[in-house]
């Protein structure tokens, strides 16, 4: 009987560890979601809806946006192509910030650090407060010049702020990562309030995400523009 109890328990453990491994080895590779922007910035209030993709294996993030006019965003490598009409009206140089965008981030499982540790930046403090771990994270000596340090604040595990400063010590920036929800076993958050400081004045933006999917299989030509090769 003690002989057969030891093999019961030892299979469930074995079963209980290779399920655990399972899970922590799942790659997730897509996300999709309905978005809307409320955006103030020097020219005005502006407001967008619509639809987003994001494939990492592809590394298009794609905004179908229905509102205020139909067209498609397509941020990839270093462009961002403006799609009309299945016709591609303008585009423009940006950083090839995509491995940093909140969809990458939080399929590679590096939301809660925003991808510091990848970069080079290295923790210089970490303190308890108000029920929040509060992180300083400083960057290499060689990019003191250019780069400030970064503070992030997690609570309940989940990264809930971020607060960017410029080499003089100012800040540059602040974003708030709220309303998690859990979709295919992983959290997201469905709320993101961004504010940026231009002549020592605030401008918010305020992204919503609804319905969102993870590892999502279908609508596969939603994932990717041929239109930008």
């Amino acid at each position: 009987m003690l002989k057969k109890l030891t093999l019961k328990k030892l299979l469930f453990l074995t079963l209980t560890l290779l399920s655990t491994l399972n899970v922590q080895a799942q790659a997730y590779f897509r996300i999709t979601a309905d978005f809307t922007i409320k955006e103030q910035n020097i020219s005005g209030d502006e407001f967008y809806k619509g639809k987003v993709y994001y494939d990492k294996n592809i590394d298009q993030i794609i905004y179908d946006v229905t509102f205020p006019t139909p067209q498609k965003l397509v941020v990839a490598d270093t462009q961002i192509f403006v799609i009309e009409n299945e016709t591609v009206k303008s585009s423009q140089y940006t950083p090839n910030t995509n491995q940093f965008s909140i969809f990458n981030l939080t399929l590679s499982g590096d939301l809660k650090n925003f991808g510091l540790n990848k970069t080079g930046y290295t923790v210089n403090s970490v303190e308890e407060a108000d029920g929040m771990t509060i992180i300083e994270w400083v960057p290499p000596s060689t990019m003191t010049e250019m780069l400030g340090k970064t503070v992030l604040s997690v609570k309940d595990g989940q990264l809930f702020g971020i607060a960017l400063f410029k080499p003089d010590g100012k800040l540059a920036g602040k974003q708030f990562f709220k309303d998690y929800v859990v979709s295919g076993g992983l959290p997201f958050p469905s709320k993101i309030i961004q504010i940026t400081y231009y002549n020592d004045e605030e401008f918010y933006k305020i992204t919503t995400f609804k319905n969102i999917k993870i590892d999502d299989i279908t609508n596969e030509e939603k994932y990717y523009s041929n239109l930008i090769d």
